[in-house]
């Protein structure tokens, strides 16, 4: 029932002094407050105060408040008029019993796990209606793709029964999978890559899926699928549909899989300009393959003198003698001079991995590694196996989700060889949370505050021919992506002349960022802490620690961050330098 009581009188685009809510019980003056357009200062409305009123009252219904009256009342402020809306929440719905009909082939205990609605909770309208998207989702990943649900609720004073009347309709195969839109890519090469077969069993989640492969081709700007029921023409000429059969079909658009891309930049510390040029190909041979060449080079401005030069290349075979086997090899070169030496790195890295699920990823490489920084040079070859587990909504700027790596890796012996017998024990793991501060509206524009944490971990050893493991096989911390306010690779307990660099064979390092919601969708502010130690024994503990806040700024690639970092406890060898460093860069630390 919708009351409105009127005192004082409002003219269109008067200004409010303030406005108040009372009688509530259940939500928070700050909750409702979002839900409105009314606010001190801005002008309003008669029809806008009623549309406040009606949402209001929807929202409490909602929530199962079925006998809630809002009342809204104007009344002369100080200087402006004062909004009042009074409600009385009246009791609310509880859910006393659940029923469900017309499943066959699904029991019903298995259906009612996957409700949010529960008997003996209170009724709420969001539950009610994610519960029954809940039985049709189960459905169509279950192989029934025409199934249809019922919902509906009886009431009785404060009770309230809930039923869900299912039509399963049949259980069904896909029969055939067809493309439409493609005009220069290989059919076979995208419904390779879809991975969705006829004669398997029909799942909406599946085609999902090869919806989110279709696209990570990067050679379509949009796909979308239909399924359609199969159909035969009989004798009389009258079209009538096959039993259990679908056509799924794929239809697509294409984008250019060749491109150029040119980039330039500042980093710093060191002050580096950067120049760098790519060129990629998404469908080498018509048949997906992927290969990338790229440069770049990096000067320092302060202190001048320094440089880095580097050229790589990558060919991927994203389904290696038509498996789900993803094939890759990475070629590469560098040179960068510190001081007076002049570090020269040639290598290739090549490997297979598989996704054992949607979200995990196993992986074996070979890596062949030459560093000099004298006349002569030492090889490192090495066989790693990874295992990778990644639910974060976007990899680029994470909000939800968690990423957890793991990797072992042997190098020399008698088998892989080189000069360097060494092996690798790594572990990652990144936790991304939204705090659910910001209202619904504001969330869907700008996000939420974020909190950010990692863990990583790992130790190197020798072994057979090798003494120690060199420098630049070592493990080493400091810099923009692990402690911020110590310099680029300053931690460790041993040194090389190489950079002055510090490095030790174990390592561990924890990080912590809390990240506000993108102003004006634009711009972003961070708060960090960051600690860690390099050692090459547990009696050689360095503890390091460092604190600090950063800017990030929105971009189509990623967020480009500013950060300044504090070091708060001080190292030998670092006495000199200073205790604020400051970093610029592209996407977040971790």
């Amino acid at each position: 029932m919708l009351l409105l009581c009127l005192v004082g009188q409002l003219h269109t685009g008067d200004t409010l002094e303030v406005v108040k809510f009372e009688g509530m019980r259940t939500f928070g003056r700050k909750a409702l407050a979002s839900m409105v357009a009314a606010r001190p200062r801005k002008p309003t409305s008669e029809a806008q105060l009623n549309n406040d009123v009606a949402i209001l009252e929807a929202f409490y219904h909602n929530q199962g408040f079925h006998a809630v009256e809002v009342v809204r009342q104007v009344a002369p402020g100080k200087r402006r008029p004062v909004v009042t809306f009074s409600i009385n929440e009246g009791p609310r719905t509880t859910v006393n019993a659940i029923a469900i009909s017309g499943n066959v082939t699904v029991g019903t205990d298995r259906l009612l796990r996957q409700l949010l609605v529960k008997p003996g909770r209170f009724f709420s309208m969001g539950e009610f209606l994610k519960s029954a998207e809940a039985i049709r989702t189960y459905y169509l990943n279950s192989g029934y793709p025409f199934v249809q649900v019922r919902a509906d609720t009886t009431r009785s004073d404060s009770l309230a029964t809930v039923t869900y009347e299912i039509s399963e309709g049949q259980l069904c195969r896909i029969s055939k999978v067809l493309l439409r839109g493609n005009s220069t890519v290989a059919t076979r090469t995208a419904l390779r890559a879809s991975e969705v077969k006829p004669g398997e069993r029909f799942s909406q989640e599946h085609l999902r899926q090869a919806q989110r492969r279709l696209y990570a081709t990067k050679l379509f700007s949009r796909v979308t699928y239909y399924v359609i029921a199969d159909s035969s023409v009989g004798p009389d000429s009258v079209k009538r549909e096959v039993a259990n059969k679908v056509t799924v079909r794929f239809d697509v658009v294409e984008q250019a899989y060749r491109g150029v891309a040119l980039g330039g930049g500042v980093e710093y510390p060191p002050l580096r300009a950067i120049v760098s040029a790519e060129w990629e190909h998404d469908n080498l041979f018509n048949r997906g393959h992927i290969l990338v060449i790229g440069g770049e080079a990096g000067p320092t401005l302060l202190p001048f003198g320094k440089y880095r030069f580097a050229l790589d290349g990558t060919y991927r075979v994203p389904y290696l003698i038509l498996t789900r086997i993803d094939f890759q090899t990475h070629p590469y070169l560098s040179y960068e001079r510190f001081d007076s030496t002049l570090q020269r790195e040639v290598g290739i890295e090549t490997g297979m991995s598989r996704s054992i699920a949607p979200q995990f990823t196993a992986g074996l490489a070979n890596r062949l590694r030459l560093v000099s920084d004298t006349s002569s040079g030492k090889i490192t070859n090495s066989l790693a196996l990874t295992g990778n587990y990644d639910t974060r909504n976007d990899i680029f700027d994470p909000s939800r989700g968690q990423s957890v790596r793991v990797a072992a890796e042997v190098a020399g012996g008698a088998v892989l060889r080189g000069n360097n017998d060494l092996y690798k024990l790594t572990g990652d793991t990144r936790w991304y949370r939204t705090l659910g501060i910001m209202p619904a509206q504001v969330e869907k524009l700008s996000g939420d505050f974020v909190v950010a944490a990692r863990a990583m971990a790992g130790l190197a050893r020798p072994y057979g021919r090798s003494m120690e493991v060199p420098y630049y096989e070592a493990l080493t911390l400091g810099g923009a992506n692990s402690i911020r306010g110590y310099p680029d690779r300053s931690i460790g307990p041993d040194t090389t002349e190489v950079g002055q660099y510090r490095y030790g064979t174990t390592v561990a390092n924890a990080n912590i960022e809390l990240r506000s919601p993108y102003i004006l969708r634009l711009v972003g502010l961070v708060g960090f802490v960051d600690a860690g130690s390099v050692l090459e024994s547990y009696r050689s503990f360095m503890f390091a620690c460092g604190a600090g806040a950063g800017i990030r700024v929105r971009t189509p690639i990623g967020p480009v961050r500013f950060d300044w970092g504090r070091r708060l406890r001080d190292l030998p060898g670092l006495e000199k330098t200073a205790r604020d460093q400051f970093y610029l860069g592209l996407l977040h630390a971790f």
